[in-house]
């Protein structure tokens, strides 16, 4: 069966499924009692549709799912709506919120193939790869076209929202991953706590000064390279990046790049880093990262990562550097986003509501709020203005930042290329032949779809 016909089928299938878990303060069932659209077709004589309804003949209500039920998040877009409705009295945003995970994709699923699917979602660029081919996302080209924000909008985070061309996501949340490192390791170690590696050669000239080790067991050591957990083929595609390469596949042709000579000789090096001595650890979770115990005077983390472990023991000892280069600078960055859609009969409203909240103003504000670095060229100097040292180089790694591949077969490349990379960590097969095994394992997958 192939892929879009394996969905459809799950699709159905959850209908049937109970709601409970998601919604309004994590607890509110998709359709609800006080949602008269409960139980209706859709476009029934009560007049409501797709999520959103009219309400007296004069305010339109929209729907608004967010992913993730942190008290933190809600407290922003509990300010972002009120000052919206204030300002736009004839929209009613309905918030519903609903955790990660297996939660949210079954009240989206859930809300698709029973017509009451939210007008606006605010997901991840994962879900990009399966519903923009499904045609749950609608295309926003129609409504950008005259937009101030395309010429805003940082190049990089505009094109993370496009497929085939077409614009899906409007950008809101950098994920970006930063190469941090501990100034006190750096110093003992004899090194310029202020002159971070710039490159591989100086990484792993670096590398090998700060590895320590008693007898043959490492006790420090430079990078942390991670030896198994979900997150390893972040570090293929961090290297690779830099290399040359495109990504771990082209999503525009549907071709395996795990296993290109860029790829390859990305894994090589980081292979390379771990024979010189690293200390095993499982990335799934970042409370692994040898780092956060000052075990390794290197890594890679997100700006939240950073900002608990400047809080905890490591206050005033860690510093980020810029993206390193080969042929040229990048990072991996992942990104939250705004989407709307396809079926609302609000699209309208539904994107007034999209670009007041991808604003320059409530950038400002979830910066303010919640730390999220913003992704407008206007807000640059005044972000970095806010803390020149961390927020350049933030700036700098999310504008040459690029996120996963926006494929419906997203899940096996990343399950391929963990697997591959633990073989290769613990030295059951070599780069080529364990990048070769994963680009076959997710060729199988392009070939079912």
């Amino acid at each position: 069966m192939k892929f879009k016909k394996i969905i459809r089928a799950l699709i159905g299938a959850v209908v049937l499924l109970s709601m409970a878990g998601c919604g309004n303060k994590g607890t509110e069932e998709l359709v609800s009692k006080d949602n008269p659209a409960a139980g209706e077709a859709k476009g029934a004589e009560a007049g409501q549709e797709s999520g959103g309804e009219e309400t007296s003949g004069e305010k339109v209500k929209l729907t608004f799912l967010r992913a993730g039920t942190d008290a933190e998040k809600k407290a922003f877009w509990d300010k972002v709506i009120a000052d919206f409705e204030t300002a736009n009295p004839d929209i009613e945003i309905e918030y519903q919120e609903c955790s990660y995970g297996d939660d949210f994709e079954t009240k989206l699923n859930t809300g698709f193939a029973s017509g009451t699917a939210p007008d606006v979602i605010d997901f991840t660029l994962a879900s990009m790869g399966v519903r923009v081919p499904l045609g749950q996302y609608a295309a926003l080209d129609e409504f950008t076209a005259d937009w101030d924000g395309t010429s805003d909008y940082m190049e990089s985070a505009l094109n993370l929202g496009k497929i085939g061309g077409k614009l899906y996501g409007i950008a809101t949340q950098p994920d970006v991953r930063l190469l941090v490192y501990n100034k006190e390791l750096f110093e003992q170690a004899g090194l310029d706590p202020n002159s971070p590696p710039t490159n591989w050669d100086e990484l792993l000239e670096y590398h090998k000064k700060l590895v320590k080790k008693d007898g043959d067991n490492v006790v420090q050591t430079g990078l942390g390279v991670p030896s198994s957990g979900s997150t390893q083929q972040h570090y293929l595609t961090i290297f690779a990046l830099a290399n040359g390469e495109k990504n771990l596949v082209d999503e525009d042709n549907n071709t395996v790049l795990c296993n290109s000579e860029k790829a390859v000789e990305a894994a090589e090096f980081l292979k390379k880093l771990e024979d010189e001595g690293t200390i095993p650890w499982d990335s799934s979770s970042s409370d692994n990262n040898p780092f956060a115990s000052g075990l390794a005077a290197m890594t890679y983390a997100n700006t939240t990562d950073f900002a608990n472990w400047n809080n905890g023991a490591l206050a005033g000892k860690i510093a980020m550097a810029s993206p390193l280069k080969k042929e040229k600078q990048a990072t991996f960055c992942g990104m939250g986003f705004m989407f709307m859609s396809s079926e609302t009969p609000h699209k309208e409203e539904a994107w007034r509501f999209i670009e007041y909240a991808s604003s320059a103003d409530v950038a400002w504000t979830r910066y303010e709020m919640m730390g999220v670095p913003p992704v407008r060229e206007s807000l640059k100097e005044r972000y970095i203005a806010e803390n020149p040292e961390n927020n350049s180089v933030i700036y700098e790694s999310v504008a040459c930042g690029v996120g996963s591949p926006k494929v419906a077969y997203s899940n096996a490349v990343f399950n391929a290329v963990n697997d591959a990379m633990e073989r290769i960590a613990y030295g059951v097969e070599d780069p080529k032949t364990a990048l070769d095994k994963a680009a076959q394992e997710i060729q199988k997958e392009i070939d079912n779809q």
